[in-house]
């Protein structure tokens, strides 16, 4: 009896340790690939845009240099997330010929973001190495925010790897370090948040990734500005709608206009950035706005005003004229540090201000790209600004 108990509870546990053998395991989760062929029916180009050819036994995608339009990814619509890429620059480079990433928007529109890469043989320290801005209304914004660029250490004729995680506002760009982001950008500045990815200028690409919604932590707030501790800067403005302004033709102060145009208002951006290009777009005609804005003093004093401009300026007080200049960038006599693009340091002018109300007007002309002003007072003693 006490052998047959034994074999039955043998026979038992081997039917239980079989009924377990053939529970089937759940399936590992599945690894998505998010590589982007080299292939022709990927993508969306111009006939002698672009040649496939293998680089180092993998497939690529060689981009000419060229004015035949951008390499659109088929049916690609980008948010957040990581685009990332084997590339090798062409030689020589050029500014018309950097490899670009374009991403978000669409052509129609005329509001995309863009990443310019450049490589330029014995200058890898150069502060454009990569460059972000935003096509805002068909403008290109590149001279608006000289702060969006930094160093690459990456060479033409050499692979080199590149990767962007745009998470909400903000975007970290790493080349060929991935531990270390080569460009930090606390707000991207583009008015449109998703849709189209595109490649352009001179390289081969391999190895392309995207990863929809892979942001490696980064937030989608945007970033803090630090000049919004300064109250320096004057951030309200009225404003006067476009006029045409005839070339070469100067504003003096029987241009003035009368208080019931200035029917608009506008806010500084980050920085203390006015920038009028968000608001009125392009023009292929020289254009004038003027801006005013309203300066309390406690007692007359002299002041220097800290002023960006991008292109042309006039600026008068109390209907006297106190300052003019030109930023132009297109002639490189005329050009402001940092090389003809907007900045606080682009100049300093004089103001006399009288005790009490003081009415600051600035005309601004646009003749090339961005169109905007920085405005900040260097003391702030006995002074406010009307909201």
């Amino acid at each position: 009896m006490k052998k047959l108990v034994l074999l039955l509870l043998g026979l038992c546990t081997m039917a239980v340790a079989q009924k377990k053998k053939n529970v089937s395991q759940p399936a590992a989760p599945a690894v998505p690939d998010y590589h982007i062929r080299m292939s022709a029916d990927k993508w969306q180009f111009k006939e002698g845009k672009v040649t496939f050819i293998e680089k180092n036994g993998t497939p690529a995608m060689r981009i000419v240099q060229g004015n035949q339009g951008a390499v659109l990814l088929k049916e690609a619509v980008f948010t957040n997330g990581t685009i990332e890429f084997d590339f090798e620059p062409e030689a020589p480079m050029s500014l018309g010929s950097s490899p670009t990433v374009y991403f978000h928007g669409d052509a129609q529109s005329n509001d995309v973001e863009i990443l310019y890469i450049r490589a330029r043989p014995k200058t890898p320290t150069a502060n454009d190495g990569v460059q972000y801005c935003p096509i805002l209304k068909g403008v290109n914004m590149w001279d608006m925010y000289p702060d969006y660029q930094a160093p690459a250490m990456f060479e033409a004729g050499k692979a080199n790897h590149l990767k962007m995680v745009v998470s909400g506002k903000q975007m970290k760009v790493y080349v060929n370090d991935m531990n270390r982001p080569t460009l930090y950008i606390p707000k991207l500045e583009g008015n449109a948040t998703t849709g189209m990815l595109a490649l352009d200028g001179g390289m081969t690409v391999w190895n392309m990734q995207v990863k929809p919604d892979i942001t490696e932590n980064l937030p989608p707030m945007e970033g803090h500005d630090l000049t919004d501790h300064d109250a320096q800067y004057i951030r309200n403005w009225a404003m006067t709608t476009p006029l045409e302004l005839p070339a070469k033709q100067e504003v003096t102060n029987m241009d003035i206009p009368g208080p019931e145009v200035f029917k608009e208002a506008i806010l500084a951006e980050r920085q203390g950035l006015v920038n009028i290009t968000r608001k009125y777009g392009n023009s292929e005609n020289r254009r004038v706005v003027w801006l005013k804005a309203i300066i309390k003093t406690a007692e007359a004093q002299k002041n220097m005003l800290q002023l960006g401009f991008s292109d042309e300026v006039w600026v008068f007080l109390n209907g006297s004229l106190a300052y003019v200049d030109k930023n132009l960038f297109l002639q490189p006599s005329m050009r402001k540090y940092p090389a003809g693009r907007i900045s606080v340091q682009n100049a300093r002018a004089s103001l006399n201000l009288k005790a009490g109300e003081n009415e600051l007007l600035i005309a601004v002309a646009n003749d090339f790209y961005g169109w905007g002003i920085i405005a900040r007072l260097e003391n702030m003693e006995g002074v406010e600004f009307s909201k």
